[in-house]
């Protein structure tokens, strides 16, 4: 039923969710070519990468700043005002540096491996979100998460068995983004978690850590790459004149702005839609990436290839599953002991104020269902079908930055 009692549209009860997650989906599989083309070794190949994506977290952090401070009351602009410096660097500084070495990672990793073989690798993260959790005491292991672990890490040895160009820079190169992936989804959760007042939304975190990302990538593409050497007229025309410059600025710019569009569509989704759907959602995702990389960058599969992707994607949806289960059970009990503690999408109205909103939120420490802010560092991307989270719950949330 519709607010004025009239019964629901057969958009409102079947395509409601479309709209975001058309968008979600097309965001990412851009920014994971968008990553390829700019980055890859057999395209554009552009010598800095992780400049560029400095670039990326510093327009992220004009846009939250820009609209949190435009609206303080709505966004919590207004609890980031008033925080403690010792605080605000207490949680910005190393969730910054976790992100910028996982998004940073990342990049680097796509000079060298297809968006393909990336993906699959990058799948492999709920196994560090969970031995992360375990190590900070935010989860518990049981047998079933030990066994998906399992499962996933098969599916992961199959894949890079069966890469028919397999690079081995740039297979760890990615395997340490995946760790360092979980890491950072972890790391956020325990400090966020705790911060009092807390934070109202997605924006307002992206504003905390969005300064840190691009101070540290920024230093890491100091030490590592050396811009001043690599942009100069002997390697390329980047910047040789103005109109070069501007095309230089406007590639970082095109794809913070994609990264931008896709948290947005992914918050809207996180507030409004259910578990299943976002499971779902983040399981296409990842597939629709691969279908990506097999058609338009010409990624070759095999048998072995496929089986590792199987293995990997049936480990993942069993993970969610898990998690999934894990939730109901908490849910029975709380209506058991008579407390509410779980709402569904369709109790989220868009004229509750933020702050009681957040109260209500589910936190999660499935990878594919956090709040994610990013410019898919494979798209991240890394990798998202949702439970409904608690931002004050004990699991760890997820951001995924570029």
């Amino acid at each position: 039923m519709t607010a004025e009692g009239a019964p629901k549209s057969f958009y409102d009860k079947h395509c409601v969710y479309l709209p975001a997650m058309t968008g979600w989906f097309v965001c990412s599989a851009a920014l994971s070519s968008y990553n390829k083309v700019i980055f890859g070794t057999n395209h554009m190949a552009f010598p800095c990468p992780l400049l560029l994506t400095s670039v990326h977290f510093l327009v992220q952090w004009v846009f939250s700043y820009s609209i949190s401070a435009l609206y303080p009351d709505y966004f919590g602009g207004d609890v980031v005002r008033n925080m403690p410096w010792i605080t605000y660097l207490s949680v910005s500084v190393p969730c910054g540096f976790v992100t910028a070495a996982d998004v940073g990672l990342s990049n680097l990793s796509l000079v060298r491996i297809s968006i393909t073989f990336f993906t699959m690798i990058k799948s492999s993260s709920p196994i560090w979100v969970l031995l992360s959790a375990f190590i900070f005491g935010l989860e518990k292991i049981t047998c079933t998460l030990v066994a998906v672990g399992v499962l996933i890490m098969l599916g992961e040895l199959l894949t890079a068995f069966g890469e028919v160009e397999f690079d081995m820079i740039g297979f760890v190169l990615c395997a340490a983004a995946a760790v360092c992936s979980g890491i950072r989804w972890t790391l956020v959760q325990f400090k966020v978690q705790r911060l009092d007042p807390p934070l109202k939304s997605s924006l307002v975190t992206m504003r905390v850590l969005a300064s840190s990302m691009f101070t540290c990538m920024l230093f890491l593409s100091i030490v590592i790459e050396r811009p001043w050497n690599k942009l100069g007229a002997e390697h390329g025309d980047y910047f040789t004149n103005f109109e070069n410059g501007l095309r230089t600025i406007s590639l970082g710019l095109t794809g913070a702005f994609i990264a931008i569009a896709m948290v947005l569509c992914e918050f809207w989704l996180i507030l409004r839609s259910n578990a299943i759907v976002l499971m779902i959602g983040g399981v296409l995702k990842e597939m629709i990436t691969i279908l990506v990389g097999v058609t338009i960058f010409g990624d070759e599969l095999n048998v072995i290839n496929v089986s590792g992707i199987i293995v990997v994607f049936l480990g993942v949806l069993l993970y969610k599953i898990t998690l999934f289960s894990a939730d109901k059970e908490v849910v029975a009990e709380d209506d058991d002991n008579g407390r509410f503690s779980r709402i569904n999408s369709g109790d989220v109205y868009e004229d509750e104020p933020s702050s009681l909103r957040r109260s209500k939120i589910l936190k999660n420490s499935d990878p594919d269902l956090a709040l994610k802010y990013s410019i898919d560092d494979d798209d991240s991307d890394d990798e998202h079908p949702l439970r409904r989270i608690h931002l004050n719950d004990s699991r760890p949330m997820e951001l995924e930055t570029s």
